[in-house]
């Protein structure tokens, strides 16, 4: 979400979000949070291409086919995206995928009724195969369902849970899934944790503003994971971001006007020359707006030989006195 407070048909409300109101977009992220592609959501005018299986896994395939990744990577998604229907779309492109899944979109998959499930000891799992895909239930806390199609069989490893009765860790078997899903998930937090860190202050009334200095963070953030990754070293996000603006002041910056006061000689030389009635000519410089030097008005005139920014109608004045 980009934090936008203003009037716009595109600003969201999601309740229970860090950022409630403001831009939605649809992202696509490494695990260590280097954004690949994004799209802004504009509800029916969203450019991500329909596929005729609902929302969720139409953004996952339009962000996989707009970034161009090429087949096999993996991806991990939450159960806003994960159906059965998008593990098979998957298949067929030859990525791998697996994700969390809502109880509704089970459809008729035999697992055991929750509650019975419930009563089970925590760790406890069932597995079910369907074609390509792996299905399980974990029992945690609650029950953790996931769906997969980067397991041929049903792999278990170990997990630490606190015991409360007494007072100490156990180790839980747990599905070896799952404990992928925790370690490669949150690529996309981490990628906004990174960007609300050092978030460009300026405001705006502008409803594109938001946007604009959104990405420019996003692209800075970026360029830190990028720069880590070839150069190597720990420097951090701030003394990069630093950088990056002494850099682009020094190239493209303006030297900043001597503010102290203007020498008497000078002022004496000026005077005599503009009122020497020998070669003034007012010319156009095309460049941004000065202030005449007789009316403190903008212009873009300037005398050609004295280089005083000045009006045609003041232009005569200011060469006589």
């Amino acid at each position: 979400m980009i934090p936008y407070y203003g009037r716009h048909g595109c600003k969201q409300f999601i309740r229970g979000k860090p950022i409630r109101f403001g831009y939605k977009l649809w992202s696509l992220a490494s695990s260590s949070g280097y954004m690949y592609h994004m799209e802004p959501y504009g509800g029916s005018h969203t450019l991500l291409p329909e596929t005729g299986l609902g929302q969720g896994p139409s953004v996952v395939l339009g962000l996989a086919e707009q970034a161009q990744l090429p087949q096999g990577c993996k991806f991990f998604h939450d159960n806003l995206f994960t159906s059965l229907a998008l593990l098979d779309e998957m298949t067929k492109r030859r990525y791998g995928s697996s994700g969390t899944m809502r109880q509704n979109r089970l459809f008729d998959v035999p697992f055991k009724p929750q509650k019975d499930f419930m009563k089970l000891p925590r760790g406890t799992s069932e597995v079910l195969t369907q074609g390509d895909k792996l299905l399980f239930r974990w029992k945690d806390n609650n029950i953790v369902t996931v769906a997969t199609n980067m397991e041929e069989k049903y792999n278990e490893t170990s997990a630490k849970r606190w015991n409360k009765e007494r007072r100490a860790f156990d180790k839980v078997p747990q599905p070896k899934s799952i404990n992928q899903y925790n370690e490669h998930m949150g690529g996309v937090d981490i990628h906004d944790l990174q960007v609300s860190r050092y978030r460009i202050s300026i405001r705006s009334k502008k409803w594109w503003w938001p946007i604009f200095a959104w990405t420019l963070n996003s692209a800075l953030v970026n360029s830190h994971l990028f720069y880590r990754d070839v150069i190597g070293g720990t420097i951090d996000l701030l003394t990069f971001s630093r950088i990056v603006a002494q850099s682009l002041m020094q190239t493209f910056g303006t030297k900043t006007l001597s503010h102290g006061r203007r020498s008497l000689l000078a002022s004496t030389v000026e005077d005599q020359a503009r009122c020497d009635n020998t070669s003034h000519w007012p010319i156009n410089t095309m460049h941004r707006f000065k202030r005449c030097r007789h009316c403190d008005q903008r212009t873009t005139y300037a005398c050609e030989k004295c280089k005083a920014p000045l009006h045609i109608e003041c232009f005569k004045i200011y060469h006589r006195r």
